[in-house]
């Protein structure tokens, strides 16, 4: 990319982020919060130096966010020209994983592999337009229960799930996404600390004494 090129794509950006807080002061800080905070609390609440797990990859540009600080990154998905331009991104990146499929199909699979300090950022479920819309528009049940299944593997674990607001399944336009005391159980269950933070449902270990 040339250097024009990329002061464009720069300046393309930054008229966005604009954009997108300008219309979140007009809804008088109503969720969604913009993405430069959401990613703030990614970075902020996430054990450094983890490896972190992502569902829904978009354009890649989270995972190019926690790539620096983590161990690794695992970012599944579904979409095929969505994943084949991540894949492309961070084809020179060792610590990058772009892996193509469903998560509740990938999940079985790779968390048996993994160890130690482990992040998760949920945010694969249906959005419209180029995202992907698999048999449910939330796996956020399949993936939960895949964490479960796995959280005596892992010496912590921190569980960050986005767009909290649809967790409501009386709202028609959600009625496959649990509510959020089916969260708050899963968390309770687990002996996992939750709260909530712009938008992101958060559960993780408790300190150890």
């Amino acid at each position: 990319m040339s250097i024009i090129s990329k002061l464009r794509k720069k300046l393309r950006e930054e008229r966005g982020l604009k954009n997108e807080e300008r219309e979140w002061v007009g809804r008088g800080y109503e969720s969604p919060s913009p993405s430069w905070i959401k990613r703030s609390v990614l970075l902020r609440i996430g054990a450094k130096n983890a490896t972190w797990i992502e569902t829904g990859t978009f354009m890649g540009d989270t995972a190019a966010l926690l790539a620096p600080q983590s161990k690794e990154v695992y970012s599944i998905e579904p979409e095929r020209s969505l994943f084949e331009q991540a894949e492309a991104r961070f084809r020179n990146d060792p610590h990058v994983h772009i892996i193509h499929g469903l998560s509740e199909s990938v999940l079985p699979t790779l968390l048996p592999k993994l160890n130690g300090k482990v992040n998760f950022w949920l945010d694969g479920h249906y959005s419209g337009g180029i995202t992907h819309q698999g048999p449910t528009d939330c796996p956020v049940r399949d993936e939960l229960a895949n964490i479960e299944n796995n959280l005596l593997n892992f010496e912590s674990v921190i569980v960050m799930i986005d767009d909290i607001r649809c967790f409501d399944p009386t709202i028609p336009l959600y009625a496959d996404y649990p509510d959020l005391n089916y969260l708050v159980d899963w968390a309770c269950k687990n002996n996992l600390r939750w709260h909530i933070e712009h938008d992101i449902f958060i559960a993780q270990s408790k300190p150890s004494n």
